[in-house]
């Protein structure tokens, strides 16, 4: 009977097979990620021991991801599915301005997003502000650790690879980014998609381009622990009211989309960028569209040194 189920499942296509895997390893190392968040706000609260027990529980489940311990017939998939590959000074120093420059776009276009676009503005499922301010930052800290090791590896590791073997690159990509916006769905709706699509494409041709998770990892990382704070302090007071604001065009008389768009254009308008009533919507287009380029450049140089490093 297990032969005959392993035999139908190995007949389904990757595209089927891919995201299941996926979905079921970001189960799990969500699951345990959690767990010292959960313990934290019950035990010890004025002890902000949570980032510690999920470097410890993180660096079990990066290992076993990435094919360590049993069973043994399933080590070298796990390996291959978590990219082990080495980077080199020069990889390293080539990946860095991806980095930044994709954290720095993906974080201006997920200010924009909520003038734009109805987008509420982010909430936390639970009330930290009893807690002393040395509990929440380790509880945000730990949160953005467990989220980028295992979202990395589930997404631009299980899945990404699976589909770049199978497809190619750029329906990976896709896909994976799709895919990327679905695991928040019960957090987000569809307005977020373009932000999801964006940080799973920058973070992903970075994981392909240095065939390692590392990069990837680091830069979700950075991405989460910046915009956390925000979203539990409600400071910068500048970020929030970008991440609480309406869109530009929601006091228009018209609502038709034509009307929408012009609203849209005129506090974007590149004349009024710097005068003293232009909106912040302004800046943070201009931001992202800077930012953008640089990343396509960095990513550019990143490939050429990748390649003639391998």
């Amino acid at each position: 009977m297990g032969g005959e189920l392993l035999a139908v499942w190995r007949r389904l296509p990757v595209v089927v097979r891919a995201p299941v895997v996926a979905f079921a390893v970001l189960q799990a190392g969500s699951t345990l990620g959690v767990l010292p968040l959960i313990g934290n706000v019950k035990f010890l609260r004025d002890v902000p021991w949570a980032p510690v027990a999920t470097l410890l529980v993180m660096w079990v489940f990066w290992r076993y991801a990435s094919g360590a311990g049993y069973p043994r017939s399933t080590s070298a998939y796990r390996a291959a599915m978590t990219r082990g590959q080495r980077l080199s000074a020069p990889v390293w120093r080539a990946a860095a301005p991806v980095i930044v420059t994709a954290l720095i776009a993906c974080c201006s276009l997920r200010l924009m997003l909520p003038s734009l676009v109805v987008v509420a503005p982010p909430s936390l499922p639970l009330d930290l502000s009893a807690y002393p301010f040395a509990t929440v930052m380790g509880l945000a800290f730990a949160l953005a650790t467990s989220s980028g090791i295992v979202e990395e590896v589930a997404f631009r590791g299980y899945l990404q690879k699976s589909l770049e073997d199978a497809y190619g690159i750029v329906p990976a990509l896709l896909l994976t980014g799709v895919a990327f916006w679905l695991a928040h769905a019960d957090k987000v709706a569809l307005s977020h998609l373009p932000f999801h699509l964006l940080a799973s494409v920058l973070l992903g041709a970075t994981a392909y381009l240095t065939r390692s998770l590392i990069p990837a990892i680091v830069g979700h990382l950075l991405g989460d622990a910046l915009l956390l704070p925000a979203y539990v302090y409600h400071r910068p007071g500048v970020l929030w009211s970008l991440l609480a604001a309406r869109p530009v065009w929601a006091g228009e008389q018209s609502q038709a989309f034509a009307d929408r768009v012009g609203a849209t254009w005129a506090a974007l308008r590149p004349d009024l960028l710097l005068a003293p009533a232009s909106h912040p919507l302004a800046v943070t287009a201009w931001v992202l569209l800077a930012s953008l380029a640089a990343a396509a450049f960095a990513l550019h140089r990143l490939a050429r040194i990748a390649r003639s490093a391998a």
